[in-house]
């Protein structure tokens, strides 16, 4: 009997002196995936192995072993053939030899892009967004789109991928990533035949597919592209769902999904010769759903009444002429005592995404030409934020209320990590020294060692070299960093510490207006990614976690004495607003450090 949770590399392990594991990830057919980190490069990176589980089961087949380093190998040479935004990167393909028990071992990986977190299916609603047009509408933009562009730069290289389904589309942000090639198949290498051909996700796979798997084309993709949408319509695909057949919606009252059942019935269509022949032809159909959702008449479209049953124009009508004007009345009133609070106030989180507009907050214009994301050598992501001007805060600006003006910059979209921060101590660390607990260079201290809260130990030193304690850490943001230390770090990558109003404008969504949520209670320690993102794309800036920021406003703290520029606002006492209200960002002296604060970056257009 094999054992289920057997894994093939321990945490610490180092590949070839370049990967580092950090942890275990997914087991799922014959793969192990893992999170490492790239020593050189100072990334995090995806480490995927053949599982030592799935060897034991075949180790007596010499045939079916050898087939499954071939098919291992293959995916590396289809996916290496493959440059596009919306499909995996591979970073490298080698062996390396490892300990096992008392043995060593020889394996092969694939380095490939680490996207954490999400898939396609955490984009989808457990019951589908059917009768919703707008959301329907904006997932094929911002995601649907983009995944068939992905799949017509896989077919345009001539590879099949014989896979897709939610579960193999990764989330980097909103931006989709077609993964796992394990089953794909490219006219440019040789096929393969065995007992792995038969593989696939049934209630996603084309019926051509289960009878003739090497005699697939491009269509076969198109059938399970078209389950996906099928799915995003109409809600989770059943696990005793019978496979292969057309699917259609259940419900199609307006114009949009009428449309959307015909491109999902053409889509799975059962013979190959009915469905859309290349992708291109797929997605023109989508554009044209969307071109009608666009321009389609108000009244065209399906509302849901505040008991949640949903009312066609006719059934409206067949209520009378009475329900029609109170209905008209309470709609004036509504509007007219409500307009200033939507035009002001924020969306509640979680329907945030709904002031969307192509893609953007409809309040926010983004300058012309420049890039809305960019990476840095220390492997953070930098959000574009709009510039603009907004009133402080009075509880910011000692009640003068002073209007400040915001240039366009860039902000670290997620805070500096444990990982990071270490990578840069051991960039600099023939100037560091490290005594009773404390990381100094020369006078100043940039970090306190020791435990962060009871239990959590983030960055220990050994053996001359900075270490994450627990590679599961790796990822969590660094706290009790001094004001020195991350100045300094920013420094090191050509940034620089945002300002209080840069920090308020973000946290604004720029414009000015908070959420009502902001500063809401963190779990120490918890990754940066699971973070909540605002409609900026940036990570953390609504939880109650202190930054240490430039003060650039008007501060009671320092006409008290505090002669210092570096405040800490978002956390600790800085973080407890009472009523809603944005608190001050509280003057702190450079040395200082606390277990609730941390840091990100700005940087200048």
């Amino acid at each position: 009997m094999t054992d289920k949770n057997i894994q093939s590399l321990a945490a610490g392990t180092v590949l070839n002196g370049k990967w580092i594991i950090l942890e275990f990830i997914a087991k799922g057919g014959m793969g192990e995936i893992y999170r490492a980190h790239q020593l050189n490069l100072k990334r995090d990176v995806a480490i995927k192995i053949v599982s030592k589980e799935w060897l034991q089961d075949i180790e007596e087949d010499e045939e079916e072993m050898e087939n499954a380093f071939r098919r291992f190998r293959q995916e590396v040479l289809t996916m290496a053939q493959i440059r596009h935004p919306n499909v995996i990167q591979i970073y490298d393909f080698d062996k390396a030899t490892v300990k096992s028990g008392e043995d060593e071992i020889e394996i092969e990986y694939i380095a490939l892009e680490y996207i954490p977190g999400r898939t396609l299916k955490d984009t989808m609603r457990e019951e589908g967004f059917y009768p919703e047009e707008d959301t329907m509408a904006r997932w094929l933009e911002k995601t649907f789109i983009p995944m068939l562009e992905g799949v017509e730069a896989i077919h345009r290289a001539g590879i099949l991928h014989r896979d897709l389904k939610p579960a193999n589309v990764l989330m980097d942000g909103d931006i989709p990533k077609i993964a796992d090639f394990g089953l794909a198949r490219s006219c440019k290498l040789e096929s393969m035949t065995c007992s792995l051909e038969i593989k696939g996700s049934p209630a996603y796979m084309a019926p051509e597919q289960f009878i003739d798997f090497k005699g697939t084309d491009n269509r076969t993709d198109i059938y399970s592209l078209g389950k996906i949408l099928f799915e995003a319509a109409d809600g989770k695909i059943p696990e005793k769902s019978i496979p292969f057949k057309q699917a259609r919606l259940k419900k199609a009252e307006t114009p949009f999904y009428e449309k959307i059942d015909r491109i999902i019935g053409k889509a799975t269509d059962e013979k190959p010769e009915n469905r859309y022949q290349d992708i291109l032809e797929f997605k023109n159909d989508v554009l044209e759903a969307l071109e009608l959702f666009r321009t389609q008449p108000a009244d065209g479209i399906k509302q849901h009444s505040q008991s949640g049953i949903l009312l066609s124009r006719p059934r409206q009508i067949a209520l009378g002429i009475l329900g029609v004007s109170l209905v008209a009345a309470l709609s004036f009133w509504a509007w007219h005592s409500i307009r200033e609070h939507f035009l002001k106030a924020p969306a509640a989180s979680e329907n945030r995404r709904l002031e969307y507009t192509s893609g953007d907050p409809s309040y926010v214009t983004y300058p012309a030409g420049v890039p809305r994301e960019v990476s840095t050598p220390d492997g953070t992501k930098l959000a574009l934020v709009p510039g603009g001007e907004f009133m402080l805060p009075p509880t910011v600006a000692g009640g003068t209320g002073i209007k400040v003006k915001v240039e366009a910059f860039y902000m670290d979209a997620t805070p500096v990590t444990n990982q990071q921060f270490v990578d840069f101590l051991n960039a600099i660390r023939t100037d560091l020294v490290v005594s009773s607990g404390a990381v100094k260079k020369g006078e100043q201290i940039y970090l306190y060692l020791g435990e962060a809260t009871q239990g959590y130990e983030p960055i220990i030193f050994k053996d001359g070299v900075f270490r994450v304690k627990h590679s599961g850490h790796s990822a969590c943001p660094v706290v009790r960093v001094t004001g020195y230390g991350a100045r300094a770090y920013a420094e090191f990558y050509h940034r620089s510490l945002p300002s209080v109003s840069q920090w308020l404008w973000a946290a604004s969504e720029a414009r000015g207006s908070f959420p009502q949520s902001l500063f809401k209670p963190l779990k120490q320690p918890t990754p940066v990614m699971l973070m909540p993102e605002n409609a900026l794309g940036i990570r953390g800036l609504e939880i109650h976690f202190g930054n240490w920021v430039i003060n650039d406003t008007p501060n009671v703290d320092t006409a008290q004495g505090k002669r210092s520029n570096l405040a800490i606002i978002g956390g600790g006492e800085a973080g407890r607003g009472v009523n809603n209200k944005i608190p001050a960002p509280v003057i702190r002296q450079p040395w200082e450090a606390f277990e609730e604060v941390g840091f990100r970056c700005a940087r200048v257009i």
